[in-house]
């Protein structure tokens, strides 16, 4: 496992533009944010800085300043999977990762142009994404399916840029899901209330075609499903002790059949 990552801009001109450098680092920024996030289950961005930059063709290095480097290596091993035409999503790799390669596919029109981007870890090439991206990113969304049904997980996020969108981490698959809901004042406020407390929500689930979810549409409701871990309450003629606390159920069983 590596701490740093490597991504060759290779303009399609003699040079590449600063306007082409600009918009693929902020690409490779968004990238990195989104499959750090699947990888870590942390809300806040870790930093990132850039480790070496080299002028011949623009190439930059950029690692963690924890010195973790899983995310490095889902990052590699993730495009590696993409890059070959994979119909399943590589570990890490949600709905939010993929809508980021296809933006990449602006990289590669227009006057100021990449021919590829290379990425590489400890200067061994992993992967090349080249004008094909947002084709191998749509050929992993198109294979899935969707079926009315609830999630449940924990609300860590909440989106009201561009549609509005709330994120749960699926209690099954331990990936976070993109769940877009109404963008009006009463959907605002009811979803902040639930801000980091398990609910199930109901809807349109879409799922990848190896079943992990991947985002529910079509939200019908949203409610608080977070454990209550208080002990039993005693009740007259009954002396709940240290088990009963522990498995409640199994107490009442017993009473009862006593």
């Amino acid at each position: 496992m590596q701490n740093g990552i490597t991504f060759t801009i290779q303009p399609d001109a003699e040079s590449a533009s600063l306007s082409l450098f600009r918009k693929a680092i902020e690409d490779i920024e968004r990238l990195i944010r989104d499959v750090d996030y699947a990888v870590t289950h942390e809300k806040s961005p870790r930093r990132w800085v850039i480790d070496e930059l080299h002028s011949s063709a623009p190439t930059v290095t950029i690692r963690s300043l924890l010195g973790d480097s899983e995310t490095v290596d889902a990052i590699a091993q993730g495009l590696a999977v993409v890059t070959a035409g994979a119909s399943e999503p590589p570990r890490y790799f949600n709905e939010a990762a993929l809508d980021d390669l296809k933006r990449m596919n602006r990289l590669f029109a227009g006057r100021d142009r990449a021919k590829a981007i290379v990425v590489s870890v400890e200067k061994m090439q992993a992967a090349t994404i080249r004008d094909d991206i947002r084709e191998k990113a749509n050929r992993i969304l198109a294979e899935s399916y969707n079926n009315l049904g609830s999630l449940e997980g924990n609300l860590e996020a909440i989106n009201l840029h561009g549609s509005s969108t709330l994120t749960i981490w699926d209690r099954v698959s331990r990936a976070p899901v993109r769940c877009f809901f109404p963008k009006n004042s009463d959907w605002i406020g009811r979803v902040s209330g639930f801000l980091d407390r398990r609910v199930l929500v109901r809807g349109m689930v879409y799922y990848f075609r190896n079943g992990v979810p991947r985002s529910i549409t079509n939200i019908s409701d949203i409610e608080d499903n977070t454990p209550d871990y208080s002990p039993p309450k005693a009740e007259f003629g009954s002396i709940p002790d240290q088990e009963a606390a522990r498995n409640p159920v199994e107490f009442l069983r017993s009473v009862r059949v006593g």
